[in-house]
């Protein structure tokens, strides 16, 4: 509309002037959730080859770093702290997922977060766990609603990573109201988030697929301070002429940033995975567990398989015989073969064992993929024919962890868990749980640094 004052402002205003108390319960129930999902990949991903390949890359250029990194016991630079904290949480492609845009809201907004509040706690100015909490909800909702924005009817490149697009801004978002930014300087905070946006998804595969929402975290930050400092940008920058919308997507639609903003919350709208690869394969999981399970059906009496899935599949994880273990984690052919053989699908079978295991790769090679216009992105359909001619099928509604069937308490808990414990130890482990549960009523975030701790990574 002409005339109409730039979406940041109302995105600025909004981070601003909402209180924790003043969030829908549901919301504020939904931020430990986030919370806990997300601490439990960030410690569980710690201690994975790169993990250790960005530590020791980082290092080489700030040996001399003050801020600690959630999982590891060495110190970097604040705004690095920040991106190795979400890389760690990317590791095991585990983290959550807003499904309407396949962004991953909370790793930049949380690692962006808890490096800032422990700048802010050395400095003598701690911050409360619910002012962490409900700067994490705000940045992740405008990161959400970004990236709805950003897709709007259907306009965006699916080779843009989205997280890389909206999540520094969902970050700066965060990070500077911790900090206590101005209305102007918040302003200029998402402009200069905004124009460093970027990703592509062809790094999927690779370790840089943790890199970009990494680098999502630590322009978020370095825009929150430099913003701080007095660093201005154009208000413009966000859905202005050139600005990251027009440039992005000719139909993108900045209403979808404002409409409802406070109101409706778009962050409820995302989910937690069950299963660590790409989310788009858990409905055809669900239904390979099933026929691993409950039907009792052998690999070996397997002679070809059937799936019907929802486009968003096959166009991004169709790689069949992946070349590593990174490859995997957003393959649909390895997790439906490693389910049928396994019947497990854990961070185990995604690792370079069963990524080569002889039989997960003879059921990849027998199997068929077609699009099903009429499934929804939850649902997908597996038969499989077996060398005596009989065929067995199973059919997934609505898989776990999709917003309409979401993971519950105890399945969280196992998931923490199940990362945690093999880093931390069961004792360490459940003292992490517990703070992360009871964050709404802790005095000071950044203690969460000295439970996550692993000792020496060399």
């Amino acid at each position: 509309m002409t005339g109409a004052a730039p979406v940041s402002h109302a995105m600025a205003e909004f981070c601003l002037d909402a209180t924790w108390q003043g969030l829908p319960e549901q919301v504020r129930a939904e931020a430990v959730r986030a919370l806990v999902n997300w601490m439990a990949c960030a410690v569980g991903g710690a201690r994975t080859a790169l993990a250790d390949a960005a530590v020791q890359g980082v290092v080489a250029m700030e040996p001399e770093g003050r801020t600690p990194v959630v999982g590891r016991s060495e110190r970097v630079g604040l705004a690095s702290s920040a991106m190795l904290a979400c890389i760690n949480s990317s590791a095991h492609t585990f983290d959550d997922t807003h499904l309407a845009t396949i962004t991953h809201p909370t790793g930049p907004v949380a690692a962006a977060a808890f490096a800032a509040a422990h700048a802010l706690a050395t400095s003598g100015k701690p911050v409360a766990g619910s002012d962490l909490l409900a700067s994490m909800m705000l940045g992740m909702e405008l990161e959400c609603r970004l990236s709805n924005a950003i897709a709007a009817n259907g306009g965006s490149n699916l080779g843009w990573y989205m997280t890389g697009l909206s999540g520094g801004v969902g970050s700066a978002a965060a990070v500077g109201r911790l900090l206590g930014l101005s209305r102007a300087q918040m302003i200029s905070a998402l402009g200069l988030a905004a124009s460093q946006a970027c990703g592509l998804r062809a790094t999927h595969g690779s370790m840089a697929i943790t890199f970009v929402p990494g680098v999502a975290a630590r322009s978020g930050v370095a825009s929150a301070y430099m913003a701080a400092a007095g660093f201005t940008c154009s208000d413009h920058a966000i859905d202005g002429r050139n600005g990251l919308l027009q440039v992005l997507s000719a139909t993108a639609d900045a209403k979808r940033i404002t409409d409802g903003l406070g109101v409706e919350y778009e962050v409820l709208r995302n989910a937690y995975k069950p299963y660590p690869c790409g989310i788009v394969i858990h409905p055809a999981i669900d239904a390979c567990l099933r026929i691993a399970r409950e039907q009792g059906v052998a690999s070996e009496k397997i002679q070809r398989i059937d799936l019907r899935v929802h486009a968003d599949a096959i166009n991004l994880t169709w790689r069949k015989l992946p070349s590593n273990d990174l490859d995997a984690q957003v393959s649909l052919y390895h997790w439906v073969a490693a389910s049928l053989v396994c019947g497990e699908a854990g961070v185990a079978q995604g690792e370079r064992r069963w990524v080569f295991d002889e039989r997960v790769r003879a059921l990849q090679e027998i199997t068929h993929v077609v699009v099903d216009p009429t499934l929804r992105d939850n649902q997908a359909v597996v038969a499989v024919q077996l060398h005596d001619g009989s065929t067995v099928s199973a059919t997934t509604e609505n898989a776990i962890g999709s917003v309409t069937n979401p993971m519950t308490g105890q399945q969280l808990t196992e998931k923490f868990e199940g990362l945690v414990m093999p880093a931390l130890g069961a004792e360490r482990s459940r003292a992490l749980l517990r703070f992360c549960e009871t964050m709404p009523s802790a005095g000071n975030a950044a203690d969460v640094f000295a439970l996550t701790q692993q000792g020496k990574h060399t």
